[in-house]
């Protein structure tokens, strides 16, 4: 259970990285760095590509948090009256519930940034 909680807890870093690193390309942008344009066949810019990595990270995380709720339920509904399952089910629920708070506030802060400092 505890290597699952550090590969959601470094999913989340990694999502919050990728974000703070569109960012700081688009302040570079808006301080009046020109950036080459991109190559033939490249995607149209940088910063796109950055934000639909950062949405797809953010949905996976959010659907690994949904799959921890869902599985810690069904621990907790079938621990039969064993503490330790039901406390092992209690843990993986909130769990779930804090990763779903974690990357729903990701995404909060990645739409404020966009939209009110950078937009």
């Amino acid at each position: 259970m505890l290597k699952k909680t550090k590969l959601f807890l470094y999913t989340n870093i990694f999502s919050v990285l990728t974000t703070l690193s569109l960012f700081i390309s688009e302040k570079v942008k808006a301080e009046g760095w020109n950036m080459p344009p991109p190559p033939v066949g490249a995607p149209a810019s940088f910063d796109n590509t950055l934000i639909k990595i950062t949405n797809w990270i953010l949905g996976f995380t959010s659907a690994i948090a949904v799959l921890a709720l869902i599985g810690g339920g069904i621990v907790y509904m079938t621990s039969a009256g064993d503490e330790g399952k039901a406390e092992t089910g209690k843990k993986t629920v909130s769990y779930g519930v804090i990763g779903l708070v974690i990357a729903g506030l990701a995404y909060a802060i990645v739409n404020v940034i966009v939209t009110k400092i950078i937009g």
